[in-house]
């Protein structure tokens, strides 16, 4: 027997769980499997290369819009996970914590085409209003702020990702304890240092774990940012656009499958590194709970 209980009902449980991330991911591991495929999609004979993955570098397409993809997802992430912190931060104080919770998970019960239609309306008219303004009063820097663009899709992937990234966070405050803020404040600490000193080594991995979330949630919003992106491509659409018209050609493939390979090692890399942190964690925790132990 383990601490964890029956060791074949652990291994089990871990089987089970193995089971149902392969059963989900299975239609990415398929477009990886095509990936390396000479003869490409649909082929009845496969032959191993790395050709299609050396040809989408010179994919000058699709490389614009993966770098407007990115600088999409890393501009959502900066200005997300801040919000979200100060969320869960409210929430873990507030007496209203249902309306709360409520307030902040609703942009969920919206489906993705609805919402992007309601602020494709709302930025158009709200562009319109700007426009009119700047026009009569001569005021040329009030012009074509709410224009569909960068910005319109920036703030629909800041709503569509502020639900899951405070969700992430505020699961990882659970366990801290809002007394240690106040015995860091009574001995003279400001609430600055009190954040990052006492409780933000302690929340650190839900941050990050919230950062990679958000970062991949942007990256592969289709909906949303198709609507409101305005003149520019993106990855998805791209993606989308040659499924339904031409037909993905191989290094769509090919892209495809890196961007998936580097959100597996980025997401595999901050769980092990968590899990290793947690288990060192315990067991300095068990040393000093044993009897004896000279540690403080």
């Amino acid at each position: 027997m383990t601490e964890y209980g029956n060791p074949v009902t652990y291994g089990l449980k871990w089987l089970y769980l193995l089971l149902i991330v392969c059963l989900l991911m299975s239609p990415v591991f398929y477009v990886m499997y095509i990936s390396f495929n000479e003869n490409g999609f649909g082929a009845r004979h496969y032959v191993f290369t790395l050709d299609w993955y050396k040809v989408i570098f010179t994919d000058r397409q699709m490389l614009t819009a993966l770098s407007w993809t990115m600088k999409l997802s890393i501009a959502t992430m900066l200005i997300t996970i801040p919000l979200s912190l100060l969320a869960a931060k409210y929430y873990k104080t507030t007496r209203h914590k249902v309306l709360t919770v409520f307030l902040l998970l609703s942009p969920l019960f919206v489906s993705s085409d609805i919402m992007g239609s309601a602020l494709l309306v709302f930025f158009k008219n709200l562009n319109g209003v700007f426009t009119f303004v700047g026009d009569k009063y001569s005021i040329l820097w009030l012009q074509s702020w709410f224009e569909l663009g960068f910005t319109t899709a920036l703030i629909g992937l800041i709503i569509y990702t502020i639900p899951y990234a405070f969700i992430v966070i505020l699961i990882t405050m659970g366990r801290y304890r809002q007394q240690q803020t106040e015995a860091a404040r009574a001995c003279g600490a400001t609430g600055w240092q009190a954040f990052t000193d006492i409780e933000f080594p302690q929340i650190r991995p839900g941050v990050f774990s919230a950062c990679a979330f958000t970062i991949i949630l942007a990256f592969n919003e289709y909906t949303r940012t198709n609507l409101l992106k305005g003149g520019f491509d993106t990855f998805t659409t791209v993606l989308v656009s040659e499924m339904l018209n031409t037909g993905m050609s191989e290094q769509s493939y090919a892209m495809s499958s890196l961007v998936s390979f580097i959100a597996i090692a980025i997401i595999g890399t901050i769980i092990i590194v968590t899990l290793l942190k947690s288990d060192s964690i315990a067991q300095r925790e068990r040393v000093k709970a044993e009897p004896g132990s000279n540690e403080s």
